[in-house]
């Protein structure tokens, strides 16, 4: 029996290097950052493309995650000797850094974090017993750097990473658009080397709320750094690899109030360069599926090309962290209701 054979061309291959897809250039979006692979897609889907710029604005931090930048903020200041900012027209300039004390970087640190409004009664909880944890957190991150070796190095911190399609190496299928990160440290830039010395990717974990006690105050569980870290957190790692063409070794350092520990290639099978080529192409697969869904409906306007994308994309409303502080809060859940046609949806159902 005759059969025809049709080889089907991906009509993203089709799209000029140096050009941004159509879908892109209706949605108003040029770039991913890594830390948007961990999130599914309908999370990021509601997050990056279907709020307004003042939506985004409102949606829910956590005191966890102001407490990491506080973290990471602190050692900074002490550490680096440039950190990039933005200046004028929100435009990256490397400012050289002062550097300060642990303890006075802490303190001002610190009095930052007592802003912080927490998004509800339980945020506010870990906010207070935040407040005692930082030092300790960072003091911790503080024993890892040092054993890096941190301190004998000059240090660049903040500084943008940006891979597009046609400076991957040949074995990498790309995604269309580039992916930006900023580095938490990178060793040894000014060797007169065009590669630095060490990446160091920072992570902390943070006290989780236990039972109420009889006399009403809250119980707390302390953590420790994990055995091995987090795919999500591997995955960033390898994105800072990949712009290093792999040839940089990475330290991840993952730091609780309990204790902290470095990653290396040599006590984590994730940094070796064979895992990190395999998770930075795991990280722009995720890329490249989106912008398959969204390539779909190009030609529709914006709000109609993301509603149409969202009717072929699970939200996955029970992830375990992808919709914290939106189910709760009634503006925002009211919009992923109508994203994803949940009229059906109440919260408990979650």
């Amino acid at each position: 029996m005759k059969t025809n054979d049709i080889i089907l061309e991906d009509p993203l291959n089709e799209i000029p290097q140096n050009t941004l897809p159509k879908f892109a250039t209706t949605l108003g979006i040029d770039h991913y950052s890594p830390s948007q692979m961990a999130i599914p897609d309908g999370s990021w889907l509601f997050k990056y493309l279907a709020l307004s710029k003042e939506q985004k604005e409102k949606l829910p931090a956590n005191a966890a995650m102001k407490g990491g930048v506080a973290v990471g903020d602190i050692l900074q200041k002490h550490y680096a000797d440039i950190i990039w900012k933005f200046g004028q027209n929100r435009k990256l300039v490397s400012v050289k850094n002062k550097k300060l004390s642990l303890e006075e970087a802490i303190e001002i640190s610190l009095e930052k974090y007592k802003h912080y409004e927490p998004a509800d009664d339980k945020d506010s909880e870990k906010k207070f017993r935040y407040l005692e944890d930082i030092p300790q957190v960072t003091k911790n991150a503080f024993n890892a750097l040092e054993e890096i070796g941190v301190a004998n190095d000059f240090v660049t911190c903040e500084e943008q990473v940006r891979i597009t399609k046609n400076s991957q190496e040949d074995f990498i299928a790309s995604c269309l658009l580039p992916v930006e990160g900023r580095t938490d440290f990178i060793l040894d830039k000014e060797q007169g080397s065009s590669l630095p010395k060490a990446i160091i990717e920072l992570k902390t974990a943070w006290t989780k709320l236990g039972k109420v006690k009889v006399n009403g105050d809250r119980s707390f569980i302390r953590v420790s750094p994990p055995v091995t870290p987090s795919f999500n957190h591997l995955c960033q790692c390898a994105f800072y690899s990949a712009y290093y063409k792999f040839k940089v070794p990475v330290y991840l350092v993952s730091a609780t109030a309990e204790s902290a520990k470095v990653f290396t290639a040599s006590n984590c099978p994730g940094l070796t360069v064979e895992s990190l080529k395999k998770n930075y192409q795991t990280l722009l697969n995720v890329f490249k599926r989106r912008e398959r869904i969204l390539s779909a409906f190009e030609n529709l306007p914006r709000a109609e090309l993301i509603k149409a994308a969202a009717g072929i994309i699970d939200p996955m409303m029970d992830h375990p962290y992808a919709w914290n502080g939106i189910k709760n809060n009634g503006e925002m859940f009211e919009i992923v209701k109508e994203l994803f046609n949940l009229s059906w949806a109440i919260e408990i159902q979650f």
